[in-house]
């Protein structure tokens, strides 16, 4: 124990003068300054971004867009086409779409099964007390 000497008092010194004497305060000043312009500049840029857009052309706008029209049972050909394409990414060997329908209220309890079982293989187990 000859070589370890103890230090009176505490080893780390706190003190707030070096806020005050050197560049603390104005550095902290310059700080909250730069980024309050940038927030303000950020505010500016997204309340003028309507209105620059306003002036550029729009690239769709030559496009005629229609409501498919549709009679009875009939769906459209876009949602047609969209079946079409969820089975064939589903679906590896071929395959013919024959009939496309919309669920009756007795179809739709397979719908319910199938949610209930995905909610349920979320579920928490508990573990038990040994």
């Amino acid at each position: 124990m000859d070589g370890l000497h103890l230090l009176p008092g505490p080893a780390i010194q706190f003190s707030l003068k070096p806020l005050t004497t050197d560049h603390g305060i104005p550095l902290a000043i310059l700080g909250i300054v730069v980024v309050f312009f940038a927030l303000c500049l950020v505010a500016t840029m997204i309340t003028l971004l309507p209105r620059v857009l306003r002036y550029l052309p729009d690239e769709h706008s030559d496009v005629a867009v229609s409501a498919p029209a549709t009679t009875g049972d009939e769906l459209p050909e876009e949602t047609v086409a969209v079946i079409a394409a969820a089975v064939a990414a589903v679906i590896t060997h071929p395959h013919r779409i024959v009939r496309v329908r919309g669920l009756t209220p007795g179809e739709t309890g397979w719908m319910m099964e199938g949610r209930m079982q995905q909610h349920q293989s979320h579920r928490i187990q508990h573990r038990t007390k040994r």
